[in-house]
């Protein structure tokens, strides 16, 4: 008693421990994350300041002040990060001038707005990008910054250019479009240059230059004209160069009376190190495709997985399809919903109605197929979990049956907590040790998620379905397959860690990061190994807490300490969001219910399950109680060889056999009585009789003549069976030393003798009811005697009506046939018996029809 206690307050203390240590390695985890996000974080100093909405405002004045109409086009803003532009920077500085805070707070543009003003005339709008709507049908591009100013404008190569700025001369129309337009004070600048773009070799010049005519009636006034600004050394905010390209042009109006101005090609403002192309690929190497290659890699072997598993349990029939259905139409919502709200927000006012229609089609298929894999992996993380035992399976049970108030449910959530703040602070301290940073994993549509509204929605939208995909297919699915496939724990753990930290550090994640390929696998080998650990003593619950707390952690970072009340407001109700659940734990916990009190629950496949598992033990041991009233050895004595078997067609049968020594007052062997019974009907049905009419038979055979045995057992039988079940007998009583046999048969297969090469049936007295058809019956006594060297063989109808695979009959006639040729002189009882077996076996392709029973006896 007092060893049981010191265990358990041994035990009591590790957990508290335990629990401590994980509190404390979470509490740092946390502050790493906000210690080292001024290195590593992309947008550290830099947070969106301007909403999406408010750089469409902006957009629209600038289209108004450069002379054209929305009318018949639309706009699409969205958020770049300029992740290859900080590659190229990172290696180029040194010391701490490289962080990502340091560059966003000197005025290097790492992100930007992005607003192209097109009308896409495409059929197919699935790859309606923003640089593939602006490549094939737009007319203008005009890039913010943080502050929702300007820096760069840049002209369709394949559209005319809609601007018109009204002025006398090129040099007027640029002091009014960088001063009047976009903002910027040329007080704090000076220019270096104007470069003439072009020559036109035409006509007269005056007042402005050469003229060419152009479409839609204008009129080029000499060539375009490239401005340069420098700012000036004292001062010390904006840009280091702007440069301003403006095409003189003479505009007819309606009126008839044509103006004079310029149409913006280009505008670029930018810092020293700043290329034209902020997008340009600065490094060349293979990590894209080794990335590329790998990320098809995980998608194959979790795909394949998850169909292999998912299936299995179906084919099983493991399956709870409401929870199934539910999982389905929840990620499916969320995956296509998201989308669907990205496309309202962003594309739908560039893409026509045709355009509309695919994308919305396509992105619906891709949402089901995602649907479709998250419930495969569901029913394969649950059916596994049940073989295994899963730790919070019984809290899994319990939010499904909406017994949400359970202390164990709390202790799961304040469990993922910790693991997401400890996730949270490896990662970071990984980054920062290799010298990488992260940003927002981009889409297929880019960096998406700020161009959508509500943001609380959507974020909460793609957190909840990649937090799911992530906990049952990457991690679930992978730990509780290869904990069946492999016993060595050792190996185990580490094809687990291995293959769920490779698949993360490609599928499945919210952040990129700058690092190479190795580095990632690295790191999220590193998060793969501890998300493993929580889940092997803790369980999905916690699991999926902790990656959702780390997903919204780093989902929030483009929007933190931003000066817009329209942006920084989702931090802190986001904030809210995610401390709610971890109260609700805490009070779960503190208050709630045990799920020990509840009756666990036992799905529906389980329990068909285990009850037939139930029935399949009860059949063995009707089956091991059948074969144990069989006699395990023939009887042997001088003057005879007997032997039999019993083959049932299902586990258990109606068909049983017996022999019986019996032996006179000095024990010597004086008579052998052998019986074959046939109940009618299979397996159970059969067999309870079967057990109940051996006891009745066993009872007499020792001492009673046949004939007086059946009208004993006739009558018993008839008033403890159904109308239904009849039973046929055979008893053969052999007296030893005269060699007779006596024969009585209650509707059975007649006995066939051989003697002399020549097997022919025993023609046995009638009457010949089956026992327990009538409650009283005359049976008769049929007297033969036998020479040495006859064989007798009693046999149930299983042996004369198995069937081949042609349908055909073994027959009664083929049993006398049989047995001619079969050497019964020289084989044994024993011999014969098995030879008989072989035979019928090979006859019916080891698939009985019924079962079959057969004595061998040679005198």
């Amino acid at each position: 008693m007092l060893s049981a206690f010191k265990i358990g307050a041994n035990l009591f203390t590790y957990l508290i421990n335990r629990t401590y240590i994980l509190t404390v390695l979470a509490g740092v985890g946390f502050i790493l994350f906000f210690v080292l996000r001024p290195y590593i974080d992309f947008n550290a100093q830099a947070p969106i300041n301007k909403s999406k909405t408010a750089i469409e405002n902006e957009a629209r004045s600038l289209v108004d002040n450069f002379g054209f109409s929305l009318d018949s086009l639309g706009l699409l803003t969205t958020r770049q990060q300029h992740t290859n532009y900080y590659t190229f920077l990172r290696d180029t500085l040194s010391g701490r001038g490289k962080y990502p805070s340091q560059l966003n707070k000197s005025g290097v543009h790492l992100t930007s707005w992005v607003t192209t003003i097109a009308k896409w005339d495409q059929n197919n709008a699935n790859l309606a990008t923003d640089q593939t709507i602006f490549d094939n049908s737009g007319v203008l591009r005009i890039r913010f910054n943080n502050s929702g100013q300007v820096i760069r404008i840049e002209e369709s190569a394949n559209r005319e250019n809609p601007t018109f700025v009204e002025g006398d001369s090129p040099e007027n129309i640029a002091q009014t479009v960088i001063e009047d337009m976009l903002a910027y004070d040329l007080n704090n600048y000076m220019l270096s240059g104007v470069e003439e773009l072009d020559t036109l070799s035409t006509i007269t010049e005056g007042v402005i230059g050469p003229e060419r005519q152009l479409e839609g009636g204008e009129t080029q006034l000499g060539s375009s004209k490239k401005f340069v600004w420098v700012k000036k050394a004292s001062v010390a905010s904006g840009p280091q160069t702007l440069s301003l390209t403006i095409k003189p042009i003479l505009k007819d109006q309606d009126n008839g009376i044509p103006k004079v101005g310029g149409v913006i090609e280009s505008f670029l403002a930018k810092n020293a190190l700043e290329p034209d192309n902020l997008n340009q690929v600065f490094v060349a190497n293979n990590s894209g495709f080794n990335f590329g290659i790998l990320f098809f890699v995980s998608i194959g072997i979790i795909g394949v997985l998850i169909l292999f598993v998912g299936v299995r349990s179906i084919s099983k029939g493991e399956v709870i399809w409401g929870r199934a259905l539910f999982i389905f139409v929840s990620i499916s919502l969320a995956i296509w919903g998201w989308r669907a709200i990205y496309f309202m927000n962003t594309l739908s006012s560039t893409v026509d109605a045709t355009g509309a229609t695919f994308f919305n089609l396509n992105q619906l298929i891709f949402g089901l197929l995602m649907g479709f894999f998250a419930a495969a992996a569901y029913l394969g993380w649950e059916s596994t979990s049940r073989n295994l035992n899963h730790k919070q399976l019984p809290i899994v049970d319990a939010i499904w049956s909406r017994k949400l108030f359970m202390k164990e449910i709390g202790d799961g959530l304040i469990k993922g907590y910790l693991l997401g703040g400890i996730a949270i602070g490896v990662f970071c301290l990984g980054l920062f040790l290799m010298g990488e940073r992260f940003s927002q994993a981009d889409s297929q549509f880019g960096f998406a998620e700020p161009s959508n509204k509500p943001k609380l929605l959507t974020i909460n939208m793609s957190a909840w379905a990649t937090v799911w995909l992530v906990s049952l297919s990457q991690i679930g699915v992978i730990y509780n397959s290869f904990s069946q496939w492999f016993k060595n724990k050792y190996v185990k753990h580490t094809i687990i860690v291995l293959v769920t930290g490779v698949t993360m550090a490609f599928l499945g994640r919210l952040i990129g990061t700058s690092a190479t390929v190795i580095e990632d696998m690295g790191l999220f080998l590193a998060l793969g190994g501890i998300i493993i650990y929580f889940y092997k003593t803790e369980g999905i619950v916690t699991v999926a807490t902790g990656w959702w707390v780390f997903s919204l952690v780093f989902l929030l970072t483009p929007y933190m300490g931003s000066s817009s009340i329209d942006v920084a407001y989702i931090v802190w109700v986001q904030a809210f969001i995610i401390m709610g659940p971890l109260l609700y734990g805490f009070i779960a916990y503190r208050y709630g219910d045990s799920v020990v009190n509840y009756e666990t629950y036992i799905p529906e496949y389980q329990a068909r399950n285990e009850n037939h598992m139930r029935v399949e033990k009860e059949i063995e041991i009707a089956r091991e109680s059948q074969y144990n009233l069989m006699p395990l050895q023939p009887p042997k004595a001088e003057g005879f060889d007997v032997h039999g078997f019993f083959m049932p067609s299902f586990e258990v049968g109606g068909d049983f056999f017996d022999y019986v020594l019996t032996k006179d007052d000095e024990g010597n062997p004086v008579s052998m009585t052998m019986t074959v019974v046939d109940v009618s009907g299979k397996s159970m049905r059969a067999a309870m009789p079967a057990v109940f009419t051996s006891g009745l038979l066993l009872s007499r055979m020792h001492a009673d003549v046949p004939s007086d045995i059946l009208r004993e057992v006739t009558g018993p039988l008839f008033h403890r069976t159904d109308s239904r079940t009849f039973i046929t007998c055979v008893i053969s009583k052999l007296d030893i030393k005269t060699k007779e046999l006596i024969t009585a048969n209650a509707g059975h297969c007649y006995p066939v003798i051989k003697r002399k090469g020549k097997a022919e049936f025993i023609e046995t007295l009638e009457p010949k009811y089956p026992l327990g058809i009538k409650e009283e019956v005359d049976y008769q006594c049929h007297k033969l005697q036998l020479q040495d060297g006859d064989f007798i063989m009693l046999y149930s109808d299983g042996l004369p009506e198995a069937v081949n695979e042609d349908g055909e009959w073994f027959g009664f006639d083929n049993v006398p046939k049989m047995l001619e040729e079969i050497d019964t002189e020289n084989l044994s009882a024993y011999e014969i018996s098995q030879e008989v077996r072989k035979r019928i076996q090979k006859f019916s392709n080891f698939q009985l029809a019924d079962d079959t029973t057969i004595i061998c006896l040679k005198v």
